[in-house]
């Protein structure tokens, strides 16, 4: 009987070892080998690039719970990228990569309740993610944060955020910091210093600063202006976004009053 019982125990042993084999050979690629074959099926000739392939790899990859993948989704649903545009859906799936605690993510799913693209224009569920990803230093995160605090009247807070993102080099938060700065609002008057981030935003390329430096220069005469000019270029030295941003910048719409989501290329450089 022992013999017997040690003959059936080798059999269900090999038995099982030929069935673990399998399933190991079944799985297949994984979240991140998926993901990259999405990657890959974005770009190319119009010979090797599919975009359904794309939204198939991403969507395999998205449902294992691999953050990186979700997020593209969400940036393909929400910019109707190779599928019909569902902002909701983009919203969904952005807030699953959010909850593994993505700083991209993050931002970009408060971006769609604070654009209002969803109903409700819950701000404090926007804020929660917002906190979080300027809990990461993530500039974009801070600046909507900032931008949060603003529309709610709570200027000091708002100033707050919108120094730390424009330290952080982000033209916007550089605009909206020299705004507060010059109105006196949630800090001391300073026209000196609106005109220093004015001109910072300025160079960085947002163009909507324009009118408001020639109103400061009035302000301010030319003696501050050429100071100010001076020590702009020194700023400058410590907030370049191609340096602090590591290479998250260089797509339209970036430096819009609510930023577009980067596009997939360079989402990785973003986190």
């Amino acid at each position: 009987m022992r013999v017997r019982a040690l003959a059936v125990f080798a059999i269900c042993f090999v038995l099982g070892c030929i069935a673990a084999d399998g399933q190991t050979a079944a799985a297949g690629p994984s979240a991140p080998e998926l993901f990259e074959k999405g990657m890959n099926a974005l770009v190319g000739s119009s010979v090797t690039r599919s975009d359904l392939n794309a939204i198939e790899y991403f969507h395999r990859s998205a449902e294992i719970g691999f953050a990186p993948a979700q997020v593209v989704l969400g940036y393909l649903f929400e910019t109707g990228r190779a599928t019909a545009a569902n902002p909701r859906e983009a919203f969904d799936w952005y807030k699953k990569a959010a909850q593994q605690d993505d700083p991209l993510a993050q931002w970009l799913a408060a971006r769609i309740i604070y654009a209002g693209l969803i109903p409700g224009r819950n701000l404090d569920e926007a804020s929660g993610f917002l906190q979080s990803s300027a809990d990461h230093g993530d500039a974009f995160g801070e600046y909507l944060l900032g931008r949060v605090k603003l529309e709610r009247q709570d200027y000091s807070h708002a100033a707050a955020w919108f120094r730390k993102a424009a330290e952080l080099g982000l033209p916007q938060a550089q605009e909206q910091l020299a705004k507060l700065l010059r109105d006196g609002q949630g800090v001391a008057q300073d026209k000196f210093e609106a005109y220093v981030w004015m001109l910072v935003s300025n160079d960085a390329g947002n163009r909507r600063v324009a009118s408001d430096l020639q109103a400061l220069e009035a302000d301010l005469g030319t003696n501050q202006v050429e100071q100010a000019k001076t020590k702009a270029r020194e700023t400058e030295r410590s907030v370049t976004r191609s340096v602090n941003a590591h290479g998250c910048t260089g797509w339209p719409g970036e430096f819009e009053v609510i930023p577009a989501p980067p596009p997939p290329d360079l989402q990785r450089f973003c986190r």
